[in-house]
């Protein structure tokens, strides 16, 4: 589909709901030459907030430690 800017403005919200719903695209020129292509978006995937490290830790064991038993009653 294509149309000039001066109907691209006066139909601007309406053509971008029906590429929207209908996956096609518009060509709006300007001047009688090809000026912008409205084209739909795919939808991408949400971005994993929570576990993107997992994986990325190595545990060694106690890291404050001596190793040795103490009692604080001594």
């Amino acid at each position: 589909m294509q149309v000039t800017v001066t109907q691209f403005k006066a139909k601007c919200l309406g053509l971008i709901e029906k590429v929207q719903r209908e996956k096609c695209s518009i060509v709006v020129s300007r001047h009688g030459q090809p000026a912008v292509e409205l084209v739909a978006v795919e939808k991408a995937p949400a971005p994993v907030l929570f576990g993107r490290a997992a994986g990325t830790v190595s545990w060694y064991g106690e890291a404050f430690t001596t190793g040795e038993t103490w009692s604080a009653d001594a």
